[in-house]
């Protein structure tokens, strides 16, 4: 039996900061979307500015791209 295929939550440094204090965002929510796009809910730790994104995850390349915009 083939064991489900897992992603691992990127690194700190490569999550956005909080476009309001410029404080690193954290992860709170990972919502799986259409094909090769996740919906992704991000809350700074210092302001508590929730920031949300969509990300495109059909290629490691891509989503690396995404996440360091």
């Amino acid at each position: 039996m083939p064991e489900p295929e897992t992603k691992p939550i990127p690194l700190a440094a490569t999550l956005p900061d909080c476009p309001l204090c410029s404080t690193r965002l954290v992860v709170q929510r990972i919502i799986p979307g259409r094909l090769g796009l996740e919906h992704w809910t991000l809350r700074c730790t210092k302001c508590g500015h929730i920031h949300q994104d969509a990300v495109d995850t059909s290629s490691p390349h891509t989503l690396r791209a995404a996440l360091t915009l």
